[in-house]
């Protein structure tokens, strides 16, 4: 039993040295079986010339995986069947190249508040007598703070920020 390599996606072309003696002149009919455990799948071949017989396999990557099949080189000569050969057929995926796009989403960017100096100006209260307090920051700039800031002074500061 000889091994032969053999591409599943591709059609295969093979060609055997035949030679039938001891009978009268008669048509031989030649044929390929392809077999494993779940199937067998019968390729008829050309014309027996007297020499060589061949037989085509069409591409097969639909039907059959990869992997190794059984193949039997079957002949009949007018009612007698004879199996000369035995092969193993190795059946394997051409090379084959996939290229597909690729899209890559875009961060989507939060913007971004920042601040470099704050200056709050506030209307003096009549009852409010505690004095200001100076406050440095890193630009130098000194600001001045009351000791309690309200609600509402901390929403008219957001709404500051939003009209710039």
């Amino acid at each position: 039993m000889s091994n032969i390599d053999l591409l599943l996606d591709e059609e295969n072309e093979l060609t055997f040295a035949l030679k039938i003696e001891g009978t009268r002149p008669a048509t031989a009919k030649c044929r390929l079986v392809l077999e494993n455990k779940d199937m067998s799948l019968v390729f008829n071949s050309d014309t027996y010339n007297g020499e060589e017989v061949s037989v085509v396999l069409p591409p097969l990557g639909h039907v059959l995986k990869e992997g190794q099949y059984n193949m039997n080189l079957e002949v009949i000569v007018e009612d007698k069947f004879f199996k000369p050969l035995t092969l193993v057929g190795n059946f394997e995926k051409s090379i084959s190249i996939v290229a597909e796009t690729v899209t890559k989403k875009k961060e989507v960017l939060k913007p971004q508040v920042s601040l470099s100096s704050v200056s709050v100006k506030r209307r003096k209260k009549s009852s409010f007598n505690k004095p200001a307090q100076k406050i440095k920051t890193k630009t130098n700039q000194v600001l001045e703070s009351k000791t309690k800031i309200t609600d509402k002074d901390i929403m008219s500061l957001i709404e500051a920020l939003k009209s710039r």
